[in-house]
């Protein structure tokens, strides 16, 4: 059956990670899959810390199955994420060229950035604020990998498997 448990979490992350790495001014060629063609450069990206795993689960399909890895990426993230009670269902467009260069460093924002300071990248991407309050509804199926070492793998909310907005009232 349908599951929304780490793998889920691992790629919806993953989707982000890889389509955020987008810059009008730094460059980056955004949802291409860099991060797992480039997965020696980007993996060691600070803000990328922990995406090591689900790449290394991705990037063996990707090779076998003649699809593109930014399409699977986002494949993957989609089907997740339509895995987890209440998640969405997000549409799935086919059809990214396979990434030519890594993604630029610094094009995701740190858990200890200032508001300021993401906003601004994101607001570089294209994102307005409001748009960046509903990518962190995502943070609901997700955990504090390496935030914290001690305390690994902590969800940000009390409902990690549910696609639901309890990450804004307990964050």
């Amino acid at each position: 059956g349908a599951e929304c448990g780490e793998e889920v979490h691992e790629s919806l992350r993953l989707t982000f990670h890889d389509a955020i790495g987008f810059s009008p001014t730094l460059g980056g060629g955004g949802a291409d899959g860099s991060v797992i063609t480039f997965d020696t450069i980007e993996t060691a990206f600070p803000a990328n810390a922990g995406i090591d795993e689900i790449v290394s689960a991705q990037k063996p399909f990707v090779a076998k199955h003649n699809i593109s890895a930014g399409d699977f990426i986002q494949f993957a993230g989609a089907v997740g994420v339509s895995n987890c009670p209440g998640g969405v269902r997000i549409p799935f467009f086919l059809g990214r060229p396979d990434a030519v260069a890594a993604s630029p460093d610094h094009l995701v924002a740190e858990p200890f950035d200032s508001v300021d300071t993401i906003l601004a990248r994101m607001g570089d991407a294209g994102f307005s604020a409001v748009e960046v309050v509903w990518l962190l509804a995502s943070h609901s199926i997700a955990a504090a990998d390496l935030v914290d070492p001690s305390i690994p793998g902590t969800p940000f909310d009390s409902t990690p498997g549910i696609f639901d907005s309890q990450f804004f009232f307990e964050t």
